[in-house]
């Protein structure tokens, strides 16, 4: 019976510790208000507008950037296999570069892709029937842009053994949406050397 009497007091005594006093202030609890949220978020939007243009610009500058090293990278590896060869390699725009029968196009657009081949049979065009050798293949760019060569009438590029072309020429890459925005210009010489410009080549 005393036991039972002991254990009721230690409980009374444990509830009223717990018990704010009258006229104390009730601490706050932790976390944020409903109207503290809305405001995070409105924030929070306003910075994802502002800072969503130039994410885009950035994200096309690369595309270009992706556009230009695989055009150079190209042409640089169809140089050095036609100095080791000894033969003729080509490089021709191609609308069907990743098919199971690629071929060279007349279409202008070079963004949607090209081949690189050992033109064995001196015909100018790719025809894996024949005697050429595909040596490399670019799939589509078109998401990045623009890519054109500067002297249309000119279907291909052709590397003689010396590594030299037949003439010189110029590829212009633009953003997909502004095509004043990061332009830059390959200019190939009749070496077969190319070089990246911001303008012009003349320039």
């Amino acid at each position: 019976m005393v036991r039972q009497q002991e254990v009721r007091l230690v409980m009374k005594r444990l509830f009223y510790s717990s018990k704010p006093m009258p006229g104390a202030p009730r601490r706050r609890e932790g976390g944020f208000t409903l109207v503290e949220s809305m405001v995070v978020i409105a924030i929070s939007a306003i910075l994802v507008g502002l800072a969503a243009p130039s994410m885009r610009k950035l994200i096309e500058r690369n595309g270009v950037n992706e556009s230009l090293d695989s055009l150079t990278s190209s042409l640089a590896f169809a140089r050095a296999e036609a100095i080791k060869r000894g033969f003729p390699v080509i490089v021709c725009r191609s609308t069907g570069a990743e098919t199971n029968t690629p071929t060279c196009s007349s279409n202008l657009a070079w963004n949607t892709g090209w081949l690189v081949f050992a033109d064995f049979d001196s015909d100018g065009g790719f025809d894996s029937s024949k005697d050429d050798v595909l040596l490399r293949v670019q799939g589509s760019l078109e998401k990045n842009g623009t890519l054109q060569q500067t002297s249309a009438s000119y279907q291909s590029l052709l590397f003689r053994p010396t590594g030299t072309l037949r003439f010189a020429t110029s590829f212009a890459l633009t953003s997909p949406s502004d095509p004043s925005s990061a332009a830059r210009v390959v200019c190939i010489s009749v070496g077969g050397r190319g070089r990246v410009a911001s303008g012009e080549c003349g320039s």
